[in-house]
């Protein structure tokens, strides 16, 4: 692993370790450490019941085989559960592990004041399958391979001093050759963690393009667009095999090696301890344990040449692991948020206001002025693409990148309503009562406002407020758009944004929804194209062609002067 990804992986991981379940975590890791313990305890154990069962039957010695025999057997008894237990406490430690990850990924993804930006960052591929899977990859894969690294070691001590004693000739030969084997896996196994991060990005890359058409199905079907949507992930499919035989091949060439690296030492030991036992300087038991010793010490030093497939794997996971984490961290520390000024106020005010496209390169609109009272309500309108949106966006606080000052209620005083609401599975209840920020309403004063928007037919046909199903399959658009209009009157926040929010009703409906918002007295700011909506109003934003804006009376105003 590289040392910079090791740092950052460190640092990511290693707070669970630091933070505020520290005791939790050294305690399950001292109960494991004290379990490897013991059962090198009982490796030794049997490593030296075996040597007495051999020596037995070398010298016939009836009575001592029976003893010795039920001692080995013994040992396994004992051994079993604490064996079969351990795989039991590593995954409780995973598991307390994986959910302190885990939170601590979804706090910083799932902030109010961020979620949008983080999301749409082109660097953040499928933050789902990050924290899904990755996480719980990495964690899997590290803990195996630390535990790999900490067992080799405790075998290295154990039998290291077991193996010296009966051949010091026999060490020196597992030291030097696991040295060389580790070497020459270090050197060429390089390009396969290379090859295994191109892997995760590829796939990502391939996962997120399907994602991407499944959750615009429909509009690919209106175009009959399906054909082309085959073209691309067929291409990313291609370029996502082409990395995997690449790694197919190289994993190949490391297995060859290892399986190598294993056989070609086989024969070493027994050409060392034979001469001796020739010689009468060591008897079948001790030439067993030296064999036994030579194994586990070779084992352990050859961790490396063992588990660097696991490694490479590793690696991959954790790039893209602490890659996430650093975007997240970078918002978390204002990436994005320089240049406009937020103040907290009851009204809206906007004063010299630019806003920037994400990258930071081109400014989209400036100079843009105008307020707004407590209780009034603005249009926006302009040309289409001038940048209407953008503006309600960064009033909203969810575009910071600019410079200027907005003016507005605190953030969770402001509901912001885009042209494509967002609905999700479960009762049509828990459709308007979405995201609960106030006192729920009762059922009655629920259905009066369904009825104030014309949704009676819809509790009609679902058959009552308990309904569940997919909403977003359930409802027409326009019907999305009520609920939504719906949820801003039970929250009843002191602003609200509205981003042709009512684009996909009638003109009816479309002055019915602009009525209720004038009633309840909250202040409004939106963007809408029919002449209707403009009596609902008490200012129009202009925004005219050159980028210029001017703030006109609502009374009088007609669309036709935008022309």
């Amino acid at each position: 692993m590289h040392w910079n990804t090791t740092g950052r992986t460190l640092k990511v991981l290693g707070s669970f370790w630091l933070g505020e379940r520290k005791l939790v975590a050294w305690s399950w890791l001292a109960l494991i450490v004290t379990m490897l313990v013991v059962i090198n305890v009982l490796n030794i154990c049997i490593s030296f019941g075996e040597r007495s069962v051999l020596n037995s039957l070398e010298h016939k010695q009836q009575g001592d085989f029976w003893f010795y025999i039920f001692v080995y057997a013994g040992i396994f008894i004992i051994g079993t559960p604490i064996i079969g237990t351990f795989g039991w406490i590593k995954n409780k430690m995973h598991l307390q592990w994986r959910d302190y990850l885990s939170q601590s990924l979804l706090n910083k993804l799932y902030d109010s004041d961020r979620f949008q930006a983080i999301v749409s960052d082109p660097r953040v591929t499928n933050p789902e399958q990050r924290i899904q899977q990755d996480a719980d990859k990495v964690l899997d894969k590290l803990m195996t391979f630390v535990l790999a690294l900490v067992d080799s070691g405790l075998a290295l001590i154990s039998f290291a001093a077991i193996l010296w004693l009966l051949s010091p000739v026999l060490l020196l030969t597992a030291v030097a050759y696991s040295a060389v084997g580790t070497f020459i896996m270090l050197k060429f196994g390089r390009r396969m963690i290379g090859l295994q991060i191109e892997q995760e990005s590829r796939e990502a890359y391939f996962r997120r393009e399907l994602v991407r058409a499944t959750d615009n199905a429909t509009a690919i079907a209106s175009y009959r667009g399906a054909r082309r949507e085959l073209e691309r992930a067929r291409e990313h499919l291609r370029l996502t095999l082409a990395n995997w035989n690449c790694v197919i091949s190289w994993t190949r060439n490391l297995t060859l090696f290892k399986v190598g690296y294993d056989y070609f030492i086989l024969v070493v030991p027994m050409l060392i301890t034979a001469p001796m036992y020739f010689a009468g300087e060591m008897d079948w038991g001790m030439m067993g344990q030296a064999a036994s010793s030579f194994g586990r010490v070779l084992g352990s030093l050859s961790v490396i040449v063992h588990t660097y497939m696991l490694f490479a794997e590793l690696n991959a996971g954790a790039h893209r692991l602490v890659s996430f984490d650093d975007v997240l961290n970078e918002y978390q520390s204002g990436y994005g948020e320089s240049g406009i000024e937020t103040v907290v106020s009851e009204g809206v005010s906007v004063s010299n206001l630019a806003v920037n496209t994400p990258d930071g390169k081109t400014t989209i609109i400036k100079n843009v002025n105008f307020s707004v009272k407590p209780g009034d309500r603005m249009l926006i309108v302009g040309p289409s693409g001038i940048g209407k949106s953008t503006v309600l966006k960064a009033v909203a606080g969810m575009r910071k990148g600019g410079s200027g000052v907005v003016a507005r209620p605190d953030a969770d005083d402001v509901m912001y309503l885009p042209q494509k609401p967002y609905m999700f599975p479960g009762t049509l209840r828990e459709q308007f009562l979405y995201p609960r920020r106030s006192q729920p309403p009762s059922d009655k004063e629920l259905l009066g406002l369904m009825n104030a928007l014309g949704l009676d037919e819809l509790l009609n046909r679902e058959g009552g407020l308990d309904a569940e199903q997919d909403w977003n399959e359930g409802m027409s658009g326009g019907q999305q758009q009520r609920v939504a209009i719906a949820r801003l009157l039970i929250n009843k926040p002191k602003l609200s944004i509205l981003d042709e929010a009512t684009s996909g009703l009638d003109a009816e409906n479309e002055r019915r929804a602009y009525a209720l918002i004038r009633d309840s007295g909250i202040t409004t700011v939106s963007v809408a194209h029919r002449e209707g909506v403009v009596e609902f109003n008490d200012f129009v934003l202009v925004i005219h062609k050159d980028g210029s804006s001017e703030v006109v009376d609502a009374k009088g105003f007609e669309m036709q002067e935008l022309a």
